[in-house]
């Protein structure tokens, strides 16, 4: 299963943020005979996530162990304007129906947002909560392309992606801030560069004809579709696209394609906030001891508290070797307030002290 947090995987949600044109993929063939639609996927058993899904161990078994779940590598167009041209490749996942045969539905496709979220391995992280729907459909969810094992989109090498998340992503002053923005655009420049043939392919649309393409391949005569976050803003620009092959569709947490990009991050922030205020809530109301606090209030000033003295000295990463102090890289404080906040979800664990 993949690791719950990896700043490095997390570095291709980045890319979307701050230039979602970024979601690219490579030419992979250019079979110009080849009628897309009637491709046999080939299903075998998944391997562990690669570093750009973020990485740890394959898929295990199913709920129950009732089946396992499968990995093929569908070809799409690079360039749907161009279907007969240059191919890309891109990662499903699937766990096949558990209930009777004349009781499946079809596909229920999966896209759990980002943009630029791993379906492949986060499909299998929910395997049990979605187990009811299994009994009907079968699971499926992707890599879109330029995500994961779908022609990931590199920007940057290693050492230089390790500087660019160590960024102040909350500038306090104006050389911060020009900090920042000089980061940015440097990252953005190198994204250009290192992925201009495939840039112009990446749009929300290009996910929706591959999305169509998918339901086609796995022989179903319309979408069954749940989307979340930007998954939904996805699945909405598929029916605008296709409305006579939109079956059954979830839209979870969705997004309004009309605001702006300020509109859409404070909207963001309040729901953020009503999460944490839900947090607090909860985490005192506990019968056992709430580990970040004695009130609600108490909670929310401990963890601000933390994230200011994080701004000012941020905390060593775990690996060895890497003290801050002598260039070593650092926890963005994002990844410490995340590992707060899923306390209540664990149950503490040593070394979570007040």
């Amino acid at each position: 299963m993949p690791r719950p947090f990896r700043p490095r995987a997390a570095a291709l949600a980045v890319c979307a943020v701050l230039l979602p044109a970024l979601l690219t993929g490579c030419g992979e063939d250019d079979d110009k005979d080849e009628d897309l639609t009637e491709q046999q996927l080939d299903w075998r058993d998944c391997p562990a996530p690669s570093e750009a899904q973020g990485g740890g161990t394959a898929p295990s078994p199913l709920p129950g162990n009732r089946g396992e779940w499968s990995c093929a590598r569908m070809k799409a167009p690079l360039d749907w304007d161009d279907p007969d041209g240059a191919t890309i490749g891109l990662a499903l996942i699937r766990a096949r129906s558990s209930g009777p045969a004349n009781r499946r539905i079809g596909s229920l496709i999966f896209n759990f947002g980002g943009p630029g979220g791993s379906g492949v391995t986060t499909l299998p992280a929910f395997g049990q909560d979605y187990a009811a729907l299994r009994t009907r459909y079968d699971l499926v969810s992707f890599d879109p392309r330029g995500v994961g094992r779908s022609q990931p989109v590199t920007c940057l090498d290693d050492e230089q992606l390790d500087a660019y998340l160590q960024q102040d992503a909350t500038p306090d002053d104006a050389a911060e801030r020009s900090r920042l923005v000089d980061g940015t655009e440097e990252f953005n420049a190198a994204c250009e560069k290192n992925s201009e043939r495939v840039l112009p392919h990446v749009r929300t649309t290009d996910a929706a004809r591959d999305l169509n393409l998918m339901r086609q391949v796995l022989g179903d005569g319309t979408l069954h579709y749940f989307g979340i976050s930007y998954g939904t803003e996805l699945g909405g620009v598929y029916a605008h696209l296709f409305p006579k092959k939109v079956g059954r569709a979830v839209f979870d947490a969705v997004v309004d394609p009309t605001q702006t990009a300020e509109q859409g991050s404070l909207g963001q922030a309040r729901g953020f906030q009503l999460a944490l205020d839900n947090y607090a809530e909860n985490c005192v109301s506990q019968a056992g001891e709430c580990p970040v606090g004695d009130s609600a209030q108490d909670v929310k000033d401990r963890i601000a508290r933390l994230l200011r003295d994080l701004d000012g000295k941020p905390s060593p990463a775990s690996s060895p070797g890497t003290d801050p102090d002598r260039g070593g890289r650092r926890d963005p404080p994002g990844a410490v307030l995340q590992g707060v906040l899923g306390v209540p979800h664990r149950g503490p664990r040593p070394g979570v002290r007040r």
